[in-house]
């Protein structure tokens, strides 16, 4: 639902209103700057109808029509501001909650199942109601205190066995389209709980002074005047746009309507115009109304009129209450323009818009055409939806489908994406200036010029316009309901595609022994309760088209390895809806959860397989609306290090937050990618002359002793260790120098953990700086041969701050060099594992998201798809923040079978940990 001011006088005057109510009377806040424009419009006309909108919830399904009922009821006694009385304060109208304890406003039953047509029956009766003006003059002056008009009414109709319509009727002076977001998603939370016999949680719901004190203070800052002076500079020179259809006429109270779903390859070409542009879906619909808006008019730009939230303060996104805005977007748009062109100014004219949105378009209008008649923006009006239309009671599925979005002067765009995933167009025009014939006509016509562009976003958008409709032309339709996605509001590296050249963690990988998709990771994260498996899904799925590495598959022919990023529109984590799967916990024990966990956890590193691409897969454990729940993320050892995984979660609850209409726009998540450029760079970089000169070092390495055959095994003896150390002085990781120093001074007296001359350790640091802001396992393996029984940390120091550009060179000569490709592993026969890594920690300003408690993960440990020990033993420092700028070091330690048994391992552990502590602590 949209909410859209009708063109009326600039300033009309108020409705007469009573004033204030004396003490003790609810208190009265001034109207939002949205519903003071909705006040103004509807007193000027009293008898107009069009600012009533409305919709209706499709319930296909058995449904406890009481329990819905009361849902209803809670839901609005949870919102009391959208039922209120008009008085006069010294600054203008103001609104009061009215509450009727002995009146709950229940919707009304209403059974059309024996019409012929039920729904349509049922709609009949809904247009009806819209049709009818509100009774301003009983909101100011009401037969009694708590008698008056009810501004957001609703009737539950019942056309068939297992399907109702739980239709929904409001005045914009009430309520906004994201305001109804909220409503609604609290009906489907409240009668969920009730059907199912738990707690619903509390409201989620802010009241309306939240909207109006972040107003007043907005409208009485600097931000507010330099905003408005941003738009006057931005339009300009603007002219105001021609209508049309060459003439204009006022309004009706009712708009006609024509939906549009576009074909599936239409949908993929709009998709991957966009893409391609590294802009949204819905800035593709925008230059395309551009591009009809110029070929109708024979202007050489479009003046738009767009829909914007203004909600961008603290607190405004929990309002159900009315606060949407109108902003022009002003996009040149000539027949010699390509759609690329277009796609590159819509997307412009977008971010300013969001920037600056909260200055009132109306003020805008007045600003830059003072002799403009009209109180709101002009120019055709473009609603790229932004609210979830398909909700959840108690697993019936709820579609929201839109009957009357507002006051329509000429013609109106909103867009959407059906629950099929097609776009899907809603044009709304004045029946005054459009035949229902005429409308299907242009709505053929405009899904027919965007498909056009997408397909050809490289040819002039005249030669296109001159040759629609097309042959792939999109359906009309009347009926479909939409789903309306958010659109994904940040820049995306899905346009990463194709061939990725063999990073070094693959050659590791083709070298190491057992089977390649057994190789993977996982991470359990605790997540906000009360989350919802739509937003969810398509957070996840955001991560998958901005990270290359999450959409990999890995190619093996005759021993040859090869990889490609799979484009997003092919990759599993973004079209396969089980890369998701929930599981309900609320009311599980602790021990029967964490074994639930681990089944999940062994499914979903069985559902890897790198060779389709299906790298990444994910459980969510649903402990209610109560109780944090968890997440747990699987991915393939290829696709994630250390730094992958604090970058997915870092930006995770920012998109959920999006995609569930409770977060702004997260336009600080920036550009991710980068991936195959960076692959091609480490190929370049690995011939440069600068690496070519490392060749001696790393040849003189792999001359040592030769290679000792440690036994391979399986498993292994796993143990936990724990130490501190203070920040260290410049050089080498204080971690490596500590515990290595300890492991070399341990393996002294010990054969089973040397090859006879010194301790071979192949290490594995952290991704280096330099390295893209993306997923994928970027970190780097070399090799060192420690002396044995070092007299304290300072030989190794040494040892490690000698080894050039940090060890990268190695693996490059090694894999990435033609030339150097003979070059033998640093190591001979391995020897020690040993790797570090930064601990996973909570976001910044994402309160509930977080790794989950330490003793979660246990189970987790021989889970991860470990290839078998060739050395002696393996151990992975994570290390955390600690006090001071130190450390805090949590050491996993995995002993070979062969060598040692499990009370030696664990000795040898504690004795190796408590040395790294004392070599660390400072002298004196």
């Amino acid at each position: 639902m949209s909410a859209t001011p009708s063109p009326t006088p600039a300033a009309p005057a108020a409705p007469s209103v009573p004033a204030a109510p004396a003490a003790g009377a609810p208190d009265a806040v001034p109207l939002t700057a949205a519903q003071t424009e909705f006040l103004a419009a509807q007193s000027a006309a009293p008898g107009y109808a069009g600012h009533n909108v409305g919709q209706y919830v499709e319930l296909a399904g058995p449904v406890d029509t009481e329990a819905l009922r009361d849902a209803v009821a809670a839901a609005l006694d949870e919102a009391p501001w959208l039922r209120f009385r008009l008085t006069r304060g010294d600054d203008g109208p103001r609104q009061s909650p009215v509450r009727s304890p002995g009146r709950p406003r229940r919707p009304a039953l209403l059974d059309t199942s024996g019409a012929a047509d039920p729904v349509a029956a049922a709609l009949g009766l809904v247009r009806g109601q819209l049709a009818c003006p509100p009774r301003l003059d009983l909101l100011t002056d009401p037969p009694a205190p708590g008698d008056v008009p009810d501004l957001a009414g609703s009737v539950l109709v019942t056309v068939g066995p297992g399907h109702h319509l739980l239709v929904q009727f409001f005045h914009q002076l009430a309520v906004d389209g994201h305001g109804l977001a909220l409503l609604n998603h609290r009906i489907a939370e409240l009668y969920t709980a009730a059907v199912r016999g738990r707690p619903a949680g509390p409201s989620p719901f802010a009241p309306v002074t939240a909207l109006v004190e972040a107003e007043s203070a907005y409208a009485a800052s600097a931000e507010r005047r330099s905003d408005l002076a941003a738009w006057t500079r931005r339009l300009a020179g603007a002219a105001l746009p021609a209508p049309l259809r060459g003439r204009s006429a006022p309004p009706a109270d009712t708009a006609l309507r024509r939906t549009v779903l576009l074909a599936a390859a239409d949908t993929a070409a709009v998709e991957a115009a966009a893409r391609s542009a590294g802009v949204t879906w819905g800035e593709a619909v925008l230059a395309a109304t551009a591009a009809h808006t110029t070929a109708r008019t024979g202007a050489a730009e479009a003046l738009l009129a767009v829909y914007a939230a203004a909600r961008t303060a603290p607190g405004t996104l929990r309002v159900p209450a009315a606060a949407v805005n109108i902003l022009p977007v002003r996009i040149a748009a000539g027949p010699a323009d390509t759609f690329r062109d277009l796609l590159a100014r819509a997307a412009s004219e977008t971010a300013f818009l969001r920037r600056h949105q909260r200055v009132r378009g109306t003020e805008v209008a007045r600003a830059v055409w003072p002799g403009h008649a009209g109180a709101r923006v002009p120019g055709p009006l473009v609603n790229l939806r932004p609210f979830e239309t398909e909700l959840d009671f108690a697993g019936v599925p709820g579609r929201v489908v839109s009957l009357a979005s507002g006051p329509v002067d000429d013609l109106a765009v909103s867009a959407s994406r059906s629950p099929e995933g097609l776009l899907r167009l809603d044009l709304d025009a004045n029946p005054a200036l459009y035949e229902p014939a005429e409308l299907e006509s242009e709505a053929a016509g405009f899904a027919a010029l965007l498909a056009g562009l997408a397909r050809r976003p490289g040819t002039p958008v005249g030669r296109i316009a001159a040759g629609r409709p097309d042959a792939h032309g999109p359906a009309p339709s009347d009926a479909a309901p939409p789903d309306a996605v958010r659109p994904v509001p940040v820049p995306a590296g899905d346009h990463e595609a194709g061939p990725l050249t063999l990073l070094p963690a693959a050659h590791r990988l083709r070298e190491a022994p057992g089977p390649a998709e057994g190789a993977h990771e996982h991470v359990l994260l605790e997540v906000p309760a009360g989350l919802r498996t739509a937003p969810l899904r398509r957070a996840l799925t955001t991560l998958a088209r901005r990270h290359p590495a999450l959409r990999l598959a890995l190619h093996r022919a005759h021993g040859v390895w090869s990889q490609e990023v799979r484009a997003a529109a092919e990759a599993p984590a973004v079209t396969d809806a089980t890369t998701l799967r929930r599981h309900p916990v609320a009311g599980l024990a602790p021990g029967a959860r964490d074994l639930l966990v681990t089944a999940a956890a062994r499914a979903a590193g069985d559902a890897l397989d790198p060779a389709t691409a299906s790298v990444f897969r994910a459980a969510w454990f649903d402990a209610g609306p109560a109780q944090p729940g968890r997440l747990l993320l699987t991915a393939h050892a290829l696709c994630v290090d250390d730094v992958s995984w604090q970058l997915l979660l870092a930006e995770l609850p920012a998109l959920y937050d999006w995609f569930a209409g409770s977060g702004a726009a997260p336009d600080a998540l920036g550009r991710a990618g980068g991936l195959t450029a960076w692959a091609s760079g480490l190929a370049t970089m690995a011939q440069s002359p600068a690496r070519v000169r490392e060749l001696p070092y790393w040849t003189e390495l792999a001359d040592g002793p030769a290679a000792r055959a440690w036994p391979a095994a399986e498993g292994g003896h796993r143990t936990v260790t724990r130490f501190e150390l203070p920040a260290g002085p410049p050089g080498p990781h204080p971690v490596d120098v500590a515990l290595l120093a300890a492991l070399a001074r341990t393996a002294a007296g010990r054969p089973r953990l040397h090859d006879g001359a010194r301790l071979p350790v192949e290490l594995e640091l952290p991704r280096p700086g330099t390295a893209p802001r993306t997923a994928g396992r970027l970190s780097t393996v070399h090799g060192v041969r420690l002396p044995l029984d070092p007299d304290g940390p300072g030989p190794v120091r040494r040892l490690l701050a000698a080894v050039p550009d940090g060890g990268r060179g190695q693996e490059q000569l090694r894999h990435l060099n033609p030339q150097t490709s003979a070059l033998p592993a640093g190591t001979p026969g391995r020897g020690v594992a040993y790797r570090r890594r930064a601990a996973l920690h909570a976001p910044d300003r994402a309160p509930g998201w977080g790794p989950a408690p330490d003793g979660e993960w246990a189970a987790l440990g021989a889970l991860r798809g470990d290839p078998p020990l060739t050395g002696p033993v393996e151990l992975t420092a994570t290390v955390a923040a600690g006090p001071a700028g130190g450390h805090r070091v949590t050491v996993h330690w995995r002993w070979s079978t062969a060598l040692f048994d499990a009370s030696e391992a664990a000795g040898l552990a504690g004795a190796a940990t408590a040395l790294a502590a004392r070599f660390a602590a400072p002298a004196g």
